[in-house]
């Protein structure tokens, strides 16, 4: 386990730099509000007064989102176990005018006393973790009672196995088609150069994907109460990750402002068609991004 987080600190590290235009994160409008949309998914239509706390908070996509919003009003901590994550974080903060505080931390071990933040909050970062339990566990400890755990962007088990078949089906068209002489400019080489077997390690560090119940009862067995996870995104999920493969293996020029804005405004069609309808009739389970909602208790349970 020790060795896997070394991996994923080296990797993470290694990717700071090109994350978020790898992953199209910025601090517009419209990525503002995808960040209130999971907040008000998991926990409603609230603003958060007190401490919070971001595990495994990258570049600081949620957490300074979030507050860029004002839905986090009171003292924002971010975390990561990549340093160079952090660093990129603090200065994505500070060009959004956000204040906050950065710590190293692995979110299995956290470095901070019980009963410390009113809000523990994360992003796509579980499925990276040894034991995504025992981070569970380490958020219920630093939260005060009756402070609320939100982890977004989490990929359900099924989501990912289907989507999986998407990217690889995006893949084989894109590369048929640019193996023509006539559309091999739009292809991208990649040259990394010495840092070859750096970037191979993204192959080793996405660990998990998650049942919603398996979610719900890691939570419920720390002691979590008003435990929820819901899914989301089936269509735009795989519109986004089909977008996302030919993104990474097109050639820089060729990614337009208006292929951007096609993107955005399929991904949007697409999130309106699976909320209003799909979700009516498909299970969750087959929805690709899980978002848990936790409280811990006033009061400790009576045995």
């Amino acid at each position: 386990m020790d060795d896997m987080k070394d991996v994923q600190e080296a990797y993470h590290d290694w990717e700071a730099p090109t994350y978020d235009d790898k992953f199209g994160i910025t601090f517009d409008d419209h990525v503002t509000d995808y960040a209130v949309g999971r907040l008000v998914r998991g926990l409603g239509d609230v603003h958060v007064a007190g401490d919070a706390l971001e595990l495994g908070c990258g570049t600081g996509f949620f957490g300074v989102n979030l507050a860029k919003a004002g839905r986090l009003t009171g003292s924002l901590t971010l975390s990561d176990l990549s340093p160079r994550m952090l660093e990129v974080a603090a200065a994505n903060a500070a060009a959004n005018g956000v204040a906050v505080r950065t710590a190293v931390a692995d979110a299995e071990s956290l470095p901070f006393d019980d009963d410390t933040f009113d809000l523990v909050l994360g992003h796509a970062f579980l499925h990276h973790l040894p034991i995504p339990g025992v981070a569970i566990r380490e958020a219920h400890r630093v939260l005060r009672p009756g402070g609320r755990l939100l982890v977004a962007g989490e990929p359900s088990h099924w989501g990912e196995r289907i989507t999986t078949v998407v990217k690889r089906a995006t893949w084989a068209v894109f590369d048929r088609v640019t193996s023509q002489p006539r559309f091999a400019h739009l292809r991208r080489h990649h040259d990394h150069g010495d840092d070859a077997g750096l970037a191979a390690l993204e192959a080793d560090v996405d660990l998990h994907t998650f049942h919603p119940d398996e979610v719900e009862r890691m939570a419920s067995v720390v002691g979590f109460t008003d435990v929820v996870v819901q899914t989301e995104e089936l269509t735009a999920n795989w519109w986004g990750w089909a977008a996302r493969t030919v993104e990474g293996s097109l050639a820089p020029d060729a990614i337009t402002p208006g292929w951007s804005m096609g993107v955005f405004r399929g991904y949007r069609a697409l999130t309106r068609l699976d909320e209003v309808v799909l979700r009516r009739i498909v299970p969750r389970p087959l929805f690709y991004n899980l978002v848990l909602a936790a409280r811990k208790p006033v009061s400790p349970p009576r045995e």
